[in-house]
């Protein structure tokens, strides 16, 4: 398996925005991932006890593992979208994948904050509208300043009101 910090493209070969704040660096999230994972157990013990009673036990098996199969292949896919660069401007916030992709750029047409853990951002960029979905714990220790995500919901709640 390949280090998740060896596959990230190197932020100078990303596009550069005309940032005061920088480029943040995001790791992907074990907590949305558990959660994206416990959801998909859960739809799929679901459909396998409201198949089993007309179906059987042993043929109400492949419908479950086919949703298994198929959830668990949308997650990765969701997984390799996640953002991880984030850059933001006066008015302006791009984020970017881990091959340099990047995911939406444009301006931050609102933002939401559950509790101390999530923010959801809306890019806007022209007509079209991107949501970003950021945990508290997408900021490694390591190179991100302590209150960064704090940091990052009090710009973007502010972004978002003008």
């Amino acid at each position: 398996m390949i280090p998740t910090d060896e596959t990230a493209a190197a932020p100078e070969q990303l596009p550069q925005l005309q940032s005061p704040v920088g480029r943040i660096s995001l790791r992907p999230s074990l907590a949305l991932q558990l959660l994206v994972a416990a959801g998909l157990g859960v739809a799929t013990a679901a459909v396998y006890t409201a198949l089993a009673p007309w179906l059987g036990a042993w043929r109400a098996l492949p419908p479950a593992w086919a949703l298994l199969a198929t959830g668990g292949l949308a997650a990765a896919a969701w997984r390799r979208r996640q953002p991880a660069f984030l850059e933001i401007g006066p008015d302006s916030l791009a984020a970017y994948a881990r091959n340099g992709a990047c995911l939406a750029t444009g301006r931050l047409a609102g933002a939401s904050q559950w509790g101390t853990w999530l923010l959801a951002l809306v890019v806007e960029h022209g007509a079209r509208r991107k949501v970003l979905l950021i945990a508290a714990d997408a900021f490694p220790a390591a190179t991100c300043p302590p209150g960064a995500f704090h940091t990052l919901a009090v710009r973007a709640r502010s972004a978002a009101g003008r």
